[in-house]
């Protein structure tokens, strides 16, 4: 039986007008056997999403403060839900044993689960399927890895699913039982999951955005939709915030190369962006995306004879380690070298570093550079195709922006530059035209 497992996001179950949507998705393919929902989003900009107002009430009931006033509007957006969608009762004596919990000591990941669970329960019901509570399909272990063997032999049991499941994103269970929360975004994940122990043909990602676009919409106008990225690439541009999945979602499916489809619950008809680990038949494009970040710094250690010397860039990394410090990128010449770290991590240390660095490298200098963004510029096709990073650094002279770093791996998969904070906009809206001729 072809399996197909779709996870919907806060914005597609955010009201009962959304929930239709999802009706009439998943009742087009009756593949869609496996749906998973994060908890009930925010329908309007005046509206909560049901996870924050969990949180809040664990945070005034940490302080002696009263909840009512949150629990209320946890209780209004789901009751509004299951009335308008007549679902007559579905929820109502979760909703009441909930509050009467929060009167005495309760796990904070168990009450932040009961947004997944209360949105599943309703979900469920209006679709007609069965609801599965995560704690009974997905499994940690006690280090925090998930158990797949055993969620592997849970799914095994569900068989058959002809008449199609729903089951709470978000959470899963320890060992002894115990609800365990993923991060922020983990309903991402569950799905993943899913997908993987099911051996589905594929894994939908609903959510309110049609695909993954080649820049930032804020940045750049009207940016054109990805057809087609690998997950290296994926992770790659999602390093510097370009995504709308959950990074850690890629490997439960990465191995199996069951693809990812990111799709528009408000627009059902468009084919969204495809995440594969093998692209099979290749729709030639110059670059796949482009993303950046700002407010880096970069500590350039200069010492003479550097070249001659072993464990130079080694001792400078180990100094900022001893401080909880990330290096982002290195660059190296033969008398020197560059660190690229977050300003924010490293200015109220700045001095003692470079102290430290200067003293344990006997350098010579230690510069420092702040206001500094990075951009990556990500195609599989550039160790094809010839002049690519030539044609972004033209690009860049014609608009004047000077280049503070480049740095390319040998596999050529992106090409990321350092530019100063005020150049960053120009610079990705200039690559973008560039490449995709408009800006």
């Amino acid at each position: 039986m072809v399996i197909k497992v779709a996870k919907f996001g806060g914005s597609s179950v955010a009201n009962s007008a959304q929930l239709k949507k999802v009706k009439g998705i998943v009742e087009a393919d009756s593949s869609r056997k496996i749906i998973v929902t994060s908890a009930s989003g925010k329908e309007n900009g005046e509206d909560h999403k049901i996870t924050d107002l969990l949180y809040l009430c664990y945070e005034h009931k940490r302080y002696g403060m009263p909840i009512d006033m949150m629990f209320n509007l946890i209780q209004e957006k789901l009751l509004t839900i299951q009335r308008e969608l007549s679902l007559d009762n579905t929820i109502d004596e979760d909703i009441q044993a909930l509050y009467e919990a929060l009167k005495g000591p309760i796990e904070l990941d168990y009450l932040i689960s009961r947004g997944e669970f209360l949105t599943g329960k309703l979900l469920s019901r209006y679709l007609g399927f069965r609801f599965i509570d995560a704690k009974e399909m997905i499994f940690f272990k006690y280090n925090g890895e998930f158990d797949y063997p055993k969620m592997v032999e849970a799914f095994q049991k569900l068989e058959p699913i002809e008449t199609g499941v729903v089951i709470p994103g978000f959470y899963g269970s320890l060992p002894n039982g115990d609800i365990r929360l993923m991060t922020r975004g983990g309903s991402d994940i569950t799905g993943s999951i899913l997908a993987n122990v099911a051996e589905a043909e594929r894994y939908e990602n609903w959510t309110d955005v049609s695909g993954i676009l080649k820049a930032d919409p804020r940045l750049v106008k009207q940016p054109k939709q990805i057809d087609i990225i690998t997950y290296e690439e994926l992770r790659e541009l999602s390093y510097m915030g370009a995504s709308v999945i959950h990074e850690e979602a890629v490997y439960p499916v990465k191995d199996k190369n069951i693809p990812i489809y990111i799709l528009n619950t408000n627009e059902p008809e468009n084919k969204g962006t495809i995440i594969l680990n093998k692209v099979a038949i290749e729709k030639r494009q110059a670059i796949t995306g482009i993303a950046g970040k700002q407010d880096f710094s970069i500590l350039t250690v200069v010492k003479e004879h550097m070249s001659d010397e072993f464990g130079t860039i080694r001792k400078a990394i180990e100094v900022l380690e001893s401080f909880h410090i990330k290096v982002e990128q290195i660059s190296t010449a033969i008398d020197r070298f560059s660190l690229v770290v977050d300003s924010e991590q490293l200015k109220p240390v700045l001095y003692e570093v470079v102290a430290q660095i200067k003293e344990i490298c006997q350098a010579n200098q230690v510069n420092v550079s702040h206001e500094l963004s990075l951009i990556t510029v990500v195609s599989r096709f550039m160790k094809e195709k010839t002049g690519m990073s030539g044609r972004v650094f033209e690009a860049l002279g014609k608009e004047k922006i000077n280049i503070s770093l480049i740095s390319q791996t040998g596999d050529e998969t992106n090409i990321i530059i350092a530019v100063s904070n005020q150049d960053y906009r120009k610079t990705i809206r200039t690559i973008y035209q560039e490449f995709e001729g408009a800006a």
